[in-house]
């Protein structure tokens, strides 16, 4: 062989090489053991800083194996992983579906072993936001299986029980639930520069009071902030700074359903809150029977409650009767006020930027926000009330 022709073939093996190393800088191995995996296909989807850096990739299991290459990230992104079901088994859960697997994707190879079939065993080993994100989902795993499992009881038809025994059951639940809340509250407090703390605050809004998240967003570090994730969280918290604690409440007058004009000015002088709820919408009915001992608790002492409905009705009489239909049915006699009455001249819904229900929020005698809570997690409004009036 001439050396013109070796030295052809030693420049395509260096470019051929070069090629290859870059191939493997560019991407990443997800891989590992799940037993119970027995062939099914998996699947991993992520979301990108844009469109083209997003994905979704499957992989075939060989029996319990499985192996994937997904693009390397410039920055953290959140993943998730999904097993496929057994073809033609339904799910035996009633409480739906199995829930994927969260990880995060950047630059360093996964290996991942548990159950296929229950995400709370799997063990990551990887890189450090990784692993301290999954050791945190390994110790809330016992608990969301109990919770699981009490979902499946009370969403079983076929168990007859009482109303006082199914309300019993759902406290229960939300004992669980609150159990890691706190936990995952912890996590974010001690660990103010990992992305798994803004990965949590995206999903758990809900769980702190506006002011609470507001204070627990400040004081996370700036380095993951710019990311897909971080960006999310700064729209949440730009959303509950326009009623944090210290604004004065935002101007309304309405008719209440018994024809009484409402508004904040009227009630200077009176703590009240302000729920914003709907005949549809099955936890804010929940909390009607917490708020109705609150309201007995307090009322003596000239608290209030003004119920602000959103109702989805094709006409204002649709809305009308779901609405009416559903203060009879729970028997809660406070001020309401329905949205759509009266919506063309102002949307109090869109006016306190109104995104979950049901949202709480406490204004004080002087007409400024006290605090304000979405969905029942969090006990910011009881311990307010405590303050105001000393029990």
């Amino acid at each position: 062989m001439s050396n013109y022709m070796k030295n052809i073939i030693l420049f395509i093996s260096g470019i051929l090489l070069c090629l290859s190393a870059k191939a493997q800088t560019d991407s990443i191995t997800i891989s590992g053991v799940l037993k119970g995996l027995s062939n099914r296909k998996l699947g991993i989807s992520w979301t990108g800083s844009d469109d083209a850096k997003s994905g979704y990739v499957t992989a075939q299991g060989n029996g319990d194996h499985f192996s994937v290459r997904v693009p390397v990230q410039d920055m953290p992104v959140a993943a998730k992983l999904y097993v496929h079901p057994v073809q033609g088994q339904m799910n035996e859960s009633s409480s739906g579906p199995k829930p994927p697997f969260d990880f995060f994707l950047l630059n360093t190879d996964i290996v991942l072993n548990g159950a296929a079939d229950s995400p709370g065993t799997i063990h990551l080993k990887g890189d450090d936001e990784n692993e301290r994100y999954n050791q945190l989902l390994l110790q809330m795993a016992p608990t969301e299986q109990k919770q699981r499992q009490m979902l499946d009881k009370l969403w079983d038809s076929a168990i007859k029980r009482s109303p006082v025994d199914s309300a019993k059951l759902s406290e229960e639940i939300m004992a669980l639930y609150r159990e890691n809340v706190k936990k995952e509250k912890a996590f974010v407090k001690a660990n103010p520069d990992a992305f798994a703390s803004l990965f949590i605050l995206s999903r758990t809004a809900n769980s702190y009071s506006a002011d609470e998240y507001l204070a627990t967003w400040k004081a996370l570090k700036p380095t993951y902030k710019n990311t897909v994730v971080g960006r999310a969280v700064a729209r949440i918290a730009e959303k509950l700074s326009v009623t944090q604690s210290g604004t004065p409440v935002f101007a309304f007058e309405r008719l209440d359903k018994e024809g009484n004009k409402v508004s904040p000015e009227l009630m200077k002088g009176s703590a009240y809150i302000l729920d914003f709820w709907g005949s549809w919408c099955a936890p804010c009915r929940a909390s009607h029977p917490h708020l109705k001992e609150l309201y007995k608790k307090y009322k003596s002492k000239g608290f209030e409650i003004i119920a602000i409905a959103q109702e989805r009705g094709k006409t204002l009489e649709e809305s009308k009767k779901a609405w009416s239909k559903a203060i009879k049915e729970d028997d809660v006699n406070w001020v309401h006020i329905l949205n759509q009455d009266g919506i063309a001249q102002q949307d109090i819904v869109k006016t306190f930027s109104v995104n979950g229900f049901p949202t709480k929020i406490l204004v004080g005698a002087d007409g400024k926000i006290i605090t304000r809570v979405t969905a029942g997690v969090s006990d910011a409004i009881d311990k307010a009330l405590e303050k105001i009036y000393g029990f």
